[in-house]
């Protein structure tokens, strides 16, 4: 059971924020994401204004949930002209320079850890990133939330930014790609306005993939045992 949990509880936060920013953005009265979103598409400045937006997502832990893949779903749903090859590029670009930035400023505190924490806990902390840092790199193909994350953790513990270079390219690449496919996939039924059902979706989508990488992450030690 811990080790299903160490594999699926991160993907299973991410899917209750993803509900609570769904709560925030769509049940509540505070400001009008489509019109947002829609003022945004029609400007020259959108493959800028979706590089930000990604950007802060993709950077922990400072801005938290902040809805940037919720916009890259919003922008395809209200306007799939706008989705072109240069939001793609830039949305790639935004996690890449995330993830990065997360690893430098882990690396940064890593000296502050390092007084506050015991040696043995450090240890056991890359005892546990050796152990399961390739399944966690599933997490670069799934969001750029669990991507930062991934890396502020490769930081704390001193890991190689370098070696992880290639998985994070093809993982942000990966990412931004599925988004789209399945969401130009689902435009025609959710129709010309978001009420939030994309947001939904990706939930649950987060809570399958930490079912999935759970029960792996449980079955494969007991197998090489």
């Amino acid at each position: 059971m811990r080790r299903f949990l160490s594999g699926a509880l991160p993907f299973y936060a991410l899917a209750g924020l993803a509900m609570c920013m769904y709560l925030v953005l769509y049940r509540t009265s505070l400001f009008d994401l489509n019109a947002i979103v829609q003022g945004a598409t029609g400007s020259p400045w959108f493959p800028v204004f979706m590089f930000v937006c990604v950007l802060l997502e993709s950077v922990f832990p400072y801005f938290g949930y902040f809805p940037g893949t919720a916009l890259i779903l919003m922008s395809v749903a209200l306007n799939p002209k706008a989705a072109d090859v240069s939001v793609f590029i830039m949305a790639w670009l935004a996690i890449i320079v995330g993830a990065v930035l997360s690893y430098g400023q882990a690396r940064f505190f890593r000296p502050l850890l390092q007084r506050v924490a015991s040696k043995a806990a450090l240890s056991r902390c890359e005892s546990l990133l050796d152990t399961y840092g390739p399944y966690a790199r599933i997490a670069l193909f799934v969001h750029p939330n669990a991507c930062a994350m991934y890396f502020t953790a490769l930081g704390l513990l001193g890991g190689n930014l370098t070696r992880e270079l290639a998985h994070l390219c093809l993982g942000a690449a990966a990412s931004v790609g599925i988004l789209f496919v399945i969401v130009t996939r689902l435009v025609s039924s959710v129709g010309p306005t978001d009420d939030g059902q994309l947001q939904v979706l990706l939930a649950a989508a987060l809570v399958a993939i930490g079912t999935l990488v759970g029960l792996y992450a449980a079955w494969r030690p007991q197998r090489a045992a």
